[in-house]
């Protein structure tokens, strides 16, 4: 059996495109320059963790990550989540780096906060997600 070291950066590239071209600036482990007034989200991944998705084999894996989404409204972080939520959920049954993509799990939807030291006052939710895959 050959066991097969996937990369994560194609899950992360996709992730981004998508919140990108829905309108909200997307950062990888930083806030995106630029932002202004408009809602952002600075994302986390971890490097994935090989797991067993069948008694034969360790040919699973799977990817965690927790996205900040920040806004000067609350208004403006819902839309941020939207946009997440719509990126991670339309990877199901796509094919990114050789793996076939099943159904992402909703992990945590931690409240809503405020930031009033920030200047302007800001807004911002975590949402965190577990993307499992197979072999494609």
């Amino acid at each position: 059996m050959t066991v097969q070291v996937v990369d994560s950066h194609p899950v992360v590239a996709a992730i981004g495109s998508a919140v990108t071209t829905g309108g909200v600036a997307f950062g990888d482990g930083k806030k995106p320059a630029n932002v202004g007034s408009k809602p952002y989200v600075v994302a986390f991944f971890d490097a994935g963790t090989v797991t067993d998705r069948s008694l034969a084999s360790r040919d699973g894996w799977e990817l965690y990550c927790s996205f900040q989404c920040a806004g000067l409204s609350p208004e403006a972080v819902r839309i941020a989540i939207r946009k997440v939520r719509a990126a991670v959920l339309g990877l199901r049954r796509q094919v990114l780096g050789g793996r076939l993509i099943l159904m992402p799990t909703h992990e945590y939807g931690a409240p809503m906060s405020r930031e009033d030291d920030a200047d302007p006052t800001l807004f911002i939710q975590i949402d965190e997600w577990r993307i499992r895959t197979s072999p494609a």
